[in-house]
């Protein structure tokens, strides 16, 4: 079963587009304009296999985010990428609380990451439909 990747970005253009990626990736991606949106999904008893956090977000930031999340035992270990375009210091200062990739960045850059980080906790790609970036699925 493909690792269900979450995206919480208030971008609706740039969210839909990390949702492709992941998607021909072989992942399962769900999107989130709003922290709230996520805490609404997690009470729901659901998980993503990462989750995947912009950093300045309209309701809170990231770092709260992840600071709520870690607090509570059912969710202090998923695992958390940051994807922000806050400069060098604050993401290095974000990097204390988990991996910051910054944008713009290569997607090929991206994948790297999210697979570095579920290869960590066990997770994949549905290896049924997975394929390179840029390549076609067989029919």
């Amino acid at each position: 079963m493909a690792s269900a990747i979450w995206i919480v970005d208030d971008e609706p253009l740039f969210r839909a587009a990390i949702m492709a990626v992941l998607d021909e990736a072989g992942y399962e991606p769900r999107g989130f304009e709003r922290a709230e949106q996520l805490y609404s999904a997690l009470i729901d008893g659901e998980q993503p296999d990462l989750l995947i956090l912009d950093h300045l977000l309209p309701d809170e930031n990231g770092s709260l985010i992840v600071h709520a999340l870690r607090e509570r035992s059912e969710f202090r270990d998923i695992p958390i990428l940051f994807m922000t375009g806050v400069g060098r210091d604050q993401a290095d200062r974000l990097a204390d609380l988990a991996p910051v990739i910054r944008k713009p960045f290569d997607f090929r850059d991206f994948i790297a990451m999210i697979e570095a980080q579920l290869a960590e906790t066990g997770g994949t790609p549905d290896d049924s439909s997975s394929v390179a970036l840029g390549e076609t699925k067989p029919d």
